[in-house]
C-alpha cells in the first residue's frame, strides 16, 4: 500500500479528532434525508412498503401486536405492498430475514415511546413511524463510513481516507440506500462490512490474539448474514485480507480454524440466529425455512455478468460510473503487485458472478445495482490507492481530466438519486436511458425517433409472470395460454413517447408457437383511454408469419396513426389469444416510434 504520509499532515488536520468531523457529516446527510423525502409532502408518507415493509414489519408484530394479526391496523399489508396477514392461519408472512429489524430495533423502540407519550397513532406504520425510518439509515452509514476510514487509516493518511469516503458517499448508491432508501438492507450490510474490516485489520495486526476482537468480528459476520445469505463471502477477507503468499494463507487458515474460534463463531451466530429460527417455526413449524420459493440462483450456468455491468437496466457502471476508478485501481494494484490487489480483483468478480446468477439479476426496483453497496466498503481499498496515486502523476493535463471525472462521476450519481425513477425496461434500452438523463436535466435528447425494446427480463411490468421455460435471448421470456386471453406487453401515453407526435410504429416480436401451425394469436395495436373501447386498433395474425412451427418466428409490421388521434390517447401493445389456444411463447419485442 502506499506510505499514509500522500498529503502533509498540516493539510488533513491530524489534531480533529475522526468523531468530531463525522458529526457534521450525520447532522448534513440527516438534513439531507428529510429533504428528499418529506420537504414539501403533506402525507400521507409511504416509506414502509414492498422488500422495506418486509425488514421493517418484525418490529410492530414484536413491540405491538403479539403476532396476532387480528390487532393490525385494517388493510395495512395492502397500502405496505410487501408482508401478507395470512387470515386463515393468522400469520404475518415475511420474505427476508429479521437482521434489519435487529439493527434498527433501538430506533422503533424510541419511536415507539415518543409515539405513546404525544399520542401520535401509535400503531408503528403512522406518519410519524413513517418519517422516524430514516434516522437508523441514516446513523448506520455515517457509523459505516466512521469505521471505513479508520480501516483505511491503518494504510493511507487521513486526508486520503477522508477524501476516499467522501467520494464512495458523495459518487455511489450508497448515498440512496442511505439516504432515500434507508430501510432496504444495503446500509445495514455496508456498516457491518465496514466495522468487519476495521476489527478484523485490528485483529491482524495485533500481537496477541484478541477472544474480544475475534468475538466482535464473529457478532458482524453472523448479523451480515443473517441479513444477507450471500453476505457468506465475508468470511473470504479472513483468509485472504493483507496475505502475500500461499504460505501466510495456510497459516491464517490454522489460525482460524482453532477448535476455540470455530466454536466462539458457532455460539454466537446460533444466538444471532435464534430469532430468525422461532420465527420460521411460528410460521412453517420447522426451525429452517427457505422463505424464496419461486426465486433462486438460476442463472448459475449464463450469469449475466456483463448485462450487470453494463446494461441500462440498474447496470453497475452505468449508474455508478465511479466504480471505473475501484476498478482501475484494482488493476493497477495487480499489475504493481502490490498486496490486497488480486484479491479484492478476484473478489469483485466472484460478487458480481454471484448476484448476476440470481433469478432477477437486475435486483428489481433498484437505483443502479444495489447488491454491490456494501462491497464499496473493500472496493475502499484500490479506490484509496488509485486516490493516492493521483498526486504522483506529473502530466497535469492527465491529472486534472482523472479529477474532473470523479468529481462529475459523483454530481451524476447525486442527480440521477434526485431525480430517480424505477426503471420498467428492458436490458439495453438506452433510448429509454437517454430520456432519462433527458428527464433529469444532464443531457438534451432532440430525438427524431423513440426504439422500446422488451426482452422480459424485467418481468416487474408484465401482466402474465415470466418463464424460463422457452426462451429467444437469455433468459426469460413470456406466453399466452388458454386461460389468458391478454397478455399487455406495452402501455404509454402517445404524448410521453417523445417531444413530435407519433405518425408510425415498425413494431416486431418474435413467437415460438410450440409446435403449432395454427394458433389464432394476434399481436394488437391499441390506441384510446378507454381499453375496450379503443379509438384505433390494428392487429397481425401471427399465423401468417410462422414458417417453422417448432421453433423461434419473427412478426412484424408497421402501424400507420392517423393524424386525427389525439396524441393524449394511450397506446397499447399486446398478444391476443381468442381461441384460448395453449400456450404460445414469445420474446424480445421491439417497437421504434416515428
Amino acid at each position: 500500500m502506499s506510505p499514509k504520509n500522500n498529503i502533509p499532515e498540516r493539510l488533513t488536520g491530524r489534531k480533529i479528532p475522526d468523531l468530531v468531523f463525522f458529526i457534521p457529516v450525520f447532522l448534513l446527510c440527516l438534513y439531507l434525508a428529510w429533504n428528499i423525502n418529506f420537504a414539501g409532502q403533506k402525507g400521507p408518507y409511504r416509506k414502509i412498503y414492498s422488500d422495506k415493509a418486509h425488514y421493517y414489519v418484525y418490529l410492530p408484530a414484536t413491540f405491538i401486536y403479539g403476532w396476532d394479526i387480528h390487532k393490525f391496523p385494517a388493510g395495512i399489508e395492502k397500502k405496505c405492498e410487501g408482508f401478507l396477514l395470512d387470515k386463515k392461519t393468522n400469520k404475518v408472512i415475511i420474505k427476508t430475514t429479521c437482521g434489519v429489524a435487529i439493527l434498527i430495533a433501538p430506533f422503533f423502540l424510541v419511536t415507539h415511546l415518543v409515539a405513546l407519550q404525544w399520542n401520535l397513532q401509535p400503531n408503528g406504520f403512522s406518519d410519524f413511524y413513517q418519517q422516524m425510518t430514516i434516522l437508523p439509515g441514516v446513523f448506520y452509514l455515517v457509523l459505516g463510513l466512521f469505521f471505513l476510514q479508520r480501516f483505511l487509516r491503518r494504510y493511507f493518511s487521513r486526508g486520503i481516507s477522508w477524501l476516499t469516503v467522501l467520494l464512495i458517499l458523495a459518487g455511489t448508491n450508497l448515498f440512496d440506500y442511505g439516504i432515500y432508501d434507508g430501510l432496504m438492507s444495503h446500509v445495514y450490510s455496508f456498516f457491518l462490512f465496514s466495522l468487519f474490516l476495521f476489527l478484523l485489520k485490528k485483529f491482524l495486526d495485533s500481537g496477541k490474539k484478541s477472544y474480544g476482537l475475534f468475538l466482535g468480528m464473529s457478532i458482524v459476520l453472523s448479523l451480515a448474514i443473517l441479513i444477507r445469505p450471500t453476505n457468506i463471502l465475508l468470511m473470504t477477507w479472513m483468509l485472504f485480507l493483507d496475505v502475500k503468499s500461499w504460505k501466510e494463507i495456510r497459516a491464517r487458515l490454522i489460525l482460524f480454524l482453532k477448535p476455540t474460534y470455530i466454536l466462539i463463531f458457532l455460539v454466537t451466530a446460533f444466538i444471532i440466529f435464534l430469532p430468525q429460527f422461532f420465527y420460521w417455526k411460528y410460521l412453517t413449524g420447522h426451525f429452517v425455512y427457505y422463505s424464496y420459493p419461486n426465486e433462486g440462483f438460476t442463472n448459475w450456468k449464463q450469469p449475466q455478468m456483463i448485462p450487470a455491468w453494463f446494461s441500462t437496466l440498474n447496470g453497475l457502471f452505468i449508474y455508478t460510473p465511479l466504480v471505473f476508478f475501484f476498478v482501475a485501481g484494482m488493476l493497477f494494484m495487480i499489475v504493481k503487485k502490490v498486496p490486497n490487489g488480486t484479491f479484492i480483483g478476484l473478489s469483485f468478480l466472484l460478487a458480481s458472478y454471484v448476484f448476476s446468477s440470481w433469478s432477477a439479476w437486475f435486483f428489481g426496483g433498484s437505483f443502479g445495482y444495489r447488491p454491490m453497496v456494501e462491497y464499496y466498503a473493500l472496493f475502499s481499498l484500490p479506490f484509496a490507492w488509485f486516490i493516492s496515486g493521483i498526486g504522483k502523476i506529473r502530466n497535469l493535463f492527465v491529472k486534472s481530466i482523472i479529477v474532473v471525472a470523479m468529481v462529475f462521476s459523483s454530481y451524476y450519481n447525486l442527480v440521477l438519486t434526485y431525480h430517480q425513477r424505477w426503471d420498467t425496461n428492458s436490458v439495453w434500452s438506452w433510448d429509454d436511458y437517454l430520456f432519462y438523463l433527458d428527464y433529469t436535466g444532464l443531457y438534451d435528447v432532440p430525438m427524431r425517433s423513440y426504439t422500446y425494446r422488451l426482452d422480459f427480463e424485467n418481468f416487474g411490468m408484465l401482466d402474465l409472470p415470466p418463464t424460463r421455460f422457452c426462451v429467444h435471448s437469455p433468459t426469460l421470456g413470456s406466453y399466452i395460454d388458454k386461460w389468458n386471453e391478454y397478455n399487455k406487453l406495452y402501455s404509454r401515453q402517445l404524448e410521453n413517447i417523445f417531444r413530435r407526435q407519433v405518425r408510425r410504429v415498425d413494431a416486431s416480436i418474435w413467437v415460438n408457437p410450440w409446435k403449432k401451425a395454427t394458433t389464432g394469436t394476434l399481436f394488437v395495436c391499441r390506441i384510446g383511454n378507454d381499453p375496450d373501447r379503443p379509438v384505433y386498433e390494428k392487429t397481425l395474425k401471427i399465423d401468417d408469419f410462422i414458417k417453422d412451427p417448432s421453433s423461434w418466428n419473427l412478426v412484424s409490421g408497421t402501424f400507420e396513426i392517423p393524424e386525427w388521434i389525439d396524441q393524449k390517447n394511450e397506446i397499447r401493445f399486446m398478444i391476443r389469444n381468442i381461441p384460448r389456444t395453449d400456450s404460445v411463447y414469445f420474446d424480445d419485442m421491439k417497437l421504434r416510434f416515428e
